[in-house]
């Protein structure tokens, strides 16, 4: 059973299940040391260590003497031990990320798991987080409650608050305990306190008895640390006993990984933590359960993957999905139904946060007798030692075992099957001449758009995105190449987008990784012969008129020859739901939806055609005049500009009061009929178990005018026409912060200058597919993350559709001014504007003396930007 399905099951059906091994289900305590040699107890033999509370614990319960760890190192270890699965396959293989990438970035891996925690509380218990826990907030590991809070800003990295346990406190463990017995509820406690964890610093009267002539004040103050955590458990199993818990109660114990003291520096020595050897990945593995498990020393090899479906099979819980064996039927004699046990090394640091096994160091198993390390670098040879005769592995024994060398490196590669790409489903949704401002959140005093509002208070909502080109064809080129209109080419009557840009576009470059790639809605581009369907293995293109009627023969309407016709943007959303319901489990995929709305119909007399269950919405609301529509600022504007086809469509839809009004509120009700669009599609990506893994982008191809300057449509560089919406929801990221409530009404707004140029980078670092080097955005991803990093701080617009009424024009905005000129007029003509004096850009400023200097800065910075394209 797979961990959605397990996730899956109601808590009622679950607290039905019985014991796996008859009678009530246990408390479960787990103890889990921290970097502890497999050697460094009295019960494992140690002639100075004094262990005598594990000791008690290793003779009340089934002592396996040879366990191990599939890694030797305490985060990927500590994530092993939690989810049950491999690193390879959880994806954490090192304690930090990359190098100059923000940890926060790390934080919700165990999302795509179903951690012990969370599985046991689904079921009624109470779980507890103490001690080291690297994964963020407690909640993170579905805990019901923790010490660790995990925020990189207060510090957190490996347990924070929780890392007072064992070293200055047991209460929030006790006090726990005493809780649950009180109400009768099962707990869970994860105690993994940073005992014998560096530093060394035991209190004195342990490391008294230590210190002697001959032993190296590291080793002494090493051996002290390994009592002082004994104390601890003995102080826990008192509290047990004096509690009548005992036999209720569950208790587990191992190390997170091995260690070998280096006297000289009081660190680890080579050949232990860290390693492939029995110093680093050995560790002797204890479980107690009075009456159910039978005391003994056992040489089974059993591994710390083991613990979660223990744990869970005492409970009643099923772990079919779970790699690991149960202790319990192993101490009763059913061996485990494996040929021996397996383990990776990987780099400290994650080497790909995408790729995590691309980390690797070496690969190892034992089985049996025999141990063999696989390094990653295929210059290195293997390595077999008899770990029975020779537990130090100082004889390699290769030469003269090929046979089981071979046999044993076959074992070895059916083993090991890397995680896929730690990869998000993609749902990018683009509407069609929608504005900046055109949404709730936005602040639009009249605007219903509660979808849209809520993808934002989920997500990131940039306040600064721009197009490049202010054009649908251009822009769609554009988002889909991540280049300029002047680089990949294409605009209306222009030759398609050429081979090379759309082999390169972000579609078939996620096809190409393995995604499925689907498109529903307005193309509005044309490629090069073949290259769609290269980009795309599901498409559904739809186009104008909005309204089609009833039985038309086309399949678009309602079918039946009655009842209102569908309209455009809902037939869109049913694409897109009929897209989601196909999805393939396992497989990521890659949903771009292109609506046609609120572009109007032009050849409609009527222009904004909305869906017909919207008549009268907004029927009462106020439509103030659009600033700089007073004739006086339309006449000073040059000839060209007024003869436009900016001045042509203001005819069409606003050159009188009551027209102006009314073609508003139709452009409103469009809007919200994407919104509502847009609500269906989110449901069915709940319904359909997908919300969880897939990122949603929302954006539109171009702004629009309103009527403002006497003009309507896009084209120009004014704000109204190049600004943008745009959204972006990670669900990994939208989850709530440590000690927060719901995100909901709590999404960030983000200022950066963004492009949509920068959207297809974006979505290939999101996937970890390579970036092409000829893409001319920047990835936002950093942003997404609550990184900061260094950023444009102006960028090129440019328009170069060849149209009798639309001027071609390039220039620039900055921070402050913007910049254009209009290069096909003759001579060409030069606007420059300061938004600072001047937001709403009314004031010409290029003919003016005094802003000479400033007019020749812009134009070198716009001949400067072209030259780096």
């Amino acid at each position: 059973m797979t961990g959605p399905a397990l996730r899956a099951l109601t808590a009622l059906s679950i607290l039905a299940l019985p014991c796996a091994h008859g009678g009530e289900r246990p408390n479960v305590l787990l103890i889990i040391a921290d970097d502890q040699a497999w050697g460094d107890f009295g019960f494992m033999g140690h002639p100075d260590v004094a262990t005598p509370h594990l000791d008690r614990l290793a003779g009340e319960g089934a002592l396996f003497r040879r366990g191990y760890v599939p890694a030797p190192l305490c985060r990927p270890s500590l994530a092993s031990i939690v989810t049950g699965l491999y690193p390879h396959q959880h994806g954490l293989t090192g304690n930090d990320p990359p190098r100059g990438v923000d940890r926060a970035r790390m934080l919700t891996r165990l999302r795509g798991t179903d951690p012990l925690p969370a599985r046991l509380a689904r079921a009624g218990y109470r779980c507890l987080q103490t001690g080291k826990w690297w994964e963020g907030h407690w909640s993170e590991g579905g805990f019901s409650e923790g010490m660790t809070h995990g925020d990189p800003a207060r510090g957190g990295r490996h347990g924070d608050a929780g890392l007072a346990i064992g070293r200055a406190t047991l209460a929030p463990i006790t006090d726990f305990v005493d809780e649950c017995s009180a109400q009768g509820t099962p707990f869970f406690v994860w105690y993994a306190p940073f005992l014998p964890h560096r530093p060394h610093d035991p209190p004195q009267r342990l490391l008294a008895r230590y210190r002697t002539p001959q032993r190296p004040i590291n080793l002494a103050r090493y051996l002290a640390m390994c009592e002082w955590l004994d104390e601890t458990v003995g102080a826990l199993l008192d509290h047990l006993d004096e509690r009548g818990l005992t036999d209720d109660t569950l208790v587990l114990f191992l190390s997170d990984n091995g260690w070998i003291t280096d006297p000289e520096t009081g660190g680890y020595a080579p050949r232990s933590k860290r390693s492939p050897y029995e110093g680093g990945v050995r560790t002797p593995i204890l479980v107690r359960w009075p009456g159910r498990v039978a005391p003994g020393p056992r040489e089974d090899l059993v591994s710390s993957l083991d613990l979660a479906p223990t744990v869970l099979a005492a409970c009643g819980l099923p772990a079919e999905d779970l790699p690991g064996v149960d202790l319990v039927a192993v101490a009763a004699g059913t061996p485990p139904a494996r040929p021996g046990v397996f383990g990776a090394s990987f780099e400290h640091d994650v080497a790909d946060l995408f790729h995590p096994a691309r980390g690797l160091l070496t690969r190892w198993t034992v089985q049996g007798r025999w141990k063999l390390v696989r390094p990653a670098n295929p210059e290195r040879p293997s390595e077999l030692y008899d770990v029975l005769a020779d537990p130090w592995e100082e004889r390699d024994v290769t030469l003269q075992n090929l046979a089981r060398v071979a046999q044993l490196r076959h074992s070895l590669d059916r083993w090991w099957t890397p995680r896929a790409p730690l990869r998000p489903n993609l749902l990018v949704l683009v509407a069609d001449d929608q504005r900046a401002d055109a949404l709730g959140c936005a602040g639009h005093p009249v605007l219903s758009t509660p979808n849209l509002d809520r993808l934002a208070a989920r997500g990131v909502r940039f306040t600064n995105a721009f197009v490049t080109t202010s054009i649908c064809a251009a822009s769609r080129a554009t988002l889909l190449t991540g280049r300029y209109e002047r680089t990949h080419g294409y605009t209306f009557r222009t030759p398609p987008i050429a081979a090379r840009h759309a082999r390169e576009s972000y579609p078939s470059l996620l096809r190409a990784a393995g995604y499925r790639t689907g498109f529903a809605g307005k193309w509005g581009v044309r490629v090069a012969d073949g290259a769609r369907e290269e980009m795309f293995e599901w498409v559904r293109d739809r186009g104008q008129p909005y309204l089609l009627s009833p039985g038309d023969g086309t399949g678009e309407g309602t079918g039946d020859g009655a009842g209102p016709p569908r309209h455009l943007t809902d037939r869109i959303a049913d694409d897109a739901v009929d897209f989601l319901s196909g999805v393939e489990p396992g497989r990521p995929f890659c949903l771009s939806i292109s609506f046609h709305a609120p572009h109007a119909e032009d050849a409609n007399p009527a222009q904004y055609v909305w869906p017909p269950d919207l008549d009268g919405l907004y029927d009462d609301a106020p439509v103030p005049p659009p600033p700089l529509a007073d004739p006086a600022h339309f006449a000073a504007l040059p000839a060209f500009l007024q003869n436009s086809l900016n001045r042509v469509r203001w005819g069409w839809r606003f050159d009188d009061e009551a027209k102006r009004v009314a073609m508003t509120r139709g452009y409103w009700r469009m809007i919200t009929g994407v919104d509502r669009a847009l609500g269906r599609i989110l449901a069915a990506l709940e319904e359909l178990g997908l919300a969880d893994d897939t990122l949603v982008v929302f954006t539109s191809d171009n702004g629009y005018f309103l009527g403002e300057r006497g003009f309507a449509g896009k084209w120009l560089i004014h704000d109204e026409s190049i600004r943008v919406p745009l959204i972006v929801m990670d669900p990994g990221l939208a989850e709530p912060g440590p000690g927060e409530g719901p995100r909901e009404g709590d999404g960030r707004e983000l200022a950066p200058v963004v492009l949509n140029v920068d959207l297809a980078p974006t979505l290939l670092e999101l996937a970890g597919v390579p970036v092409p080097p000829g893409y001319q955005g920047t990835s936002l991803v950093p942003w997404l993350l609550g990184e900061r990093p260094p950023w444009r701080s102006d960028f090129l617009y440019e328009h170069h559709f060849d149209h009798p009424q639309i001027p071609r024009s390039e220039g620039v905005r900055d921070g402050r001014w913007t910049y254009v000129r209009y290069y096909d007029r003759s001579p060409p003509v030069e606007q420059l504007f300061d938004r600072q004096a001047d937001p709403l850009e009314a004031r010409d400023l290029a003919g003016e003396p005094d802003f000479a200097a400033v007019l020749a800065r812009m134009r070198a910075r716009c001949d400067e930007l072209i030259e780096e394209l």
